[in-house]
């Protein structure tokens, strides 16, 4: 398991991975392709592939076939659980 640092870190990689997490932030019920979700932060699916990749290795995103392709949801409780971590790591517990 990711410490919270590496955690950080991972989201933090990359200006692709902050709009990533906030895109799924703002639409937690957003079920689109990868194709779908680059073209709605203004990327292509192979600019955002790796980036995709390294929010399902966190457990965010979650891959799931559909027809002949796969849609990618957002693991609402593990996005939770790393929004308490990094509130956590900031101090920001109990909304102060």
């Amino acid at each position: 398991m990711s410490t919270s640092i590496e955690i950080v870190n991972t989201i933090l990689s990359s200006v692709t991975t902050v709009d990533l997490m906030k895109l799924f932030q703002k639409n937690p019920n957003l079920i689109d392709t990868v194709e779908g979700v680059a073209k709605r932060i203004g990327q292509t699916a192979s600019q955002v592939e790796s980036d995709i990749g390294k929010l399902v290795d966190l457990g965010i995103l979650v891959k799931i076939p559909s027809g002949k392709s796969t849609v990618l949801v957002l693991d609402k409780k593990r996005a939770k659980e790393i929004d308490m971590k990094i509130e956590s790591m900031l101090g920001l517990e109990d909304g102060s």
